[in-house]
């Protein structure tokens, strides 16, 4: 039977109560599924998360984003305007990350929390020989407006219409995205509805990644080797319950006048780096992962297929479109 799945806004939040379900309370206990000792690992490539299966990668974000980008400047050119800014991966690092919190002691030395991205560049979809024309402020708010549409635009400044043209809702920038999602499978959600845009897919699979994170929570191992962590990090001076807040209590520092980590803020990184290679929390956190995501994915194993289908067939047409434009 098929698994019916209700979405909300997009969340990025990990290992913290899920917005979108609602904050209930803790269940009880189970037993482990296996008694034996969860392997120590020390790279998040080491870790197996199979909702990950579900987010676009860092590649085919590239080639959709960049088809886009075209179909975008498209539909501007329909109106007489120039599209002056490229499209962005809507996909970060931090929705791929399986373990968000797990800091290394390499990166800790190096940046404290403030590590730099790893995400792929989106190529850029423009003439290389073309330079964009600069606009006046009111140019710039005419541009925006119709990019974005008038449900995202503000409404002392949102269009209906320009040039004769209705501007739609979502503007050229959703237009793009309707564009590519037109003839591809939908998943269903919220009483048996197709989703009507990739970013009601994306949400759908952060729902279920936050719903399998408060399984992992709630794991008794989870919270022994947080409980393990908390007390490393007392001794070294830090008196802090969980990774978040240790992220949390670094971020008020203020960095140095260049950008880079205060010293405060290193020290603490530190020390949360060293604690959780202590404690296994790598290992821990992500044979959790793996588990409870596995479950979540066989529970909804044919909403799931229709997303990877989605998926592959926008990457699909969007190859097709920057093959044409090439």
């Amino acid at each position: 039977m098929r698994k019916l799945v209700r979405i909300g806004m997009a969340t990025v939040g990990f290992f913290s109560c899920a917005a979108i379900y609602g904050c209930s309370a803790p269940e009880k206990a189970q037993e482990p599924e296996s008694h034996r000792e969860i392997a120590r690992i020390s790279s998040l490539s080491e870790v197996h998360a199979p909702l990950n299966r579900y987010f676009q990668t860092a590649q085919e974000d590239s080639v959709i984003v960049k088809a886009r980008s075209r179909l975008a400047a498209q539909c501007m050119k329909r109106y007489g305007l120039p599209r002056q800014t490229e499209l962005t991966d809507p996909v970060t690092d931090m929705i791929r990350n399986p373990v968000p919190l797990h800091l290394s002691e390499r990166d800790a030395v190096r940046y404290g929390y403030r590590a730099p991205s790893t995400m792929v560049s989106t190529p850029s979809a423009t003439d290389g020989n073309s330079k964009p024309h600069a606009l006046t402020a009111r140019e710039r708010k005419t541009v925006d407006a119709v990019m974005n549409g008038w449900a995202n635009t503000p409404p002392k400044q949102a269009l209906r219409s320009y040039q004769g043209h209705p501007v739609s809702r979502t503007g050229c920038i959703g237009e793009s995205d309707t564009r590519l999602m037109a003839h591809t499978t939908r998943p269903r959600i919220n009483g048996d509805q197709e989703v009507t845009s990739s970013t009601e897919i994306m949400n759908l699979v952060l729902n279920l990644k936050s719903r399998a994170a408060e399984k992992v929570e709630g794991d008794p191992r989870y919270r022994a080797m947080v409980s393990s962590w908390a007390s490393c990090m007392r001794k070294s001076g830090h008196p802090y319950d969980t990774p978040s807040d240790a992220r949390t209590a670094a971020s008020e520092a203020a960095p140095t006048a260049s950008g880079t980590p205060s010293e405060q803020e290193r020290k603490i990184a530190r020390a949360d780096a060293s604690c959780q290679q202590k404690v296994n929390y790598l290992g821990v956190a992500g044979h959790l992962v793996e588990h409870y995501q596995e479950k979540i994915v066989e529970e909804y194993r044919d909403t799931m297929a229709d997303v990877r289908k989605n998926i592959d067939q926008r990457v699909a047409k969007a190859k097709k479109i920057n093959e044409r434009a090439a």
